[in-house]
């Protein structure tokens, strides 16, 4: 996704101007420590309540509320289509125009 489907100019753009990333890594323990590994896994099962990756959680940072969730599906033939979907779906759901 990051180097496919994020960098897209349709998708990119809408992703600069609408969303602050933040990445929260479960899957492998190369550079944390235990604790922190545990912190992490902690985090995701409180955020996003499930083992499935890559997982998209989009919160409201005003409220803390989950606006939209997403976890990759079809193949990466579709990959794009359904991110932007998602994308609309959540900039719909704020309020938001995405322009």
């Amino acid at each position: 996704m990051e180097g496919t489907v994020f960098l897209a100019p349709e998708v990119s753009g809408i992703m600069k101007q609408n969303l602050v990333e933040a990445r929260l890594h479960v899957d492998t323990q190369n550079t944390l420590t235990a604790e922190q590994f545990a912190t992490n896994q902690k985090l995701r099962d409180d955020i996003a309540g499930t083992l499935a990756m890559p997982y998209f959680v989009v919160v409201d940072p005003k409220t803390g509320e989950t606006v939209a969730e997403h976890s990759l599906s079809g193949g990466a033939g579709v990959w794009q289509e359904g991110w932007l979907d998602f994308l609309r779906f959540v900039l719909e759901e704020s309020g938001r125009d995405g322009k």
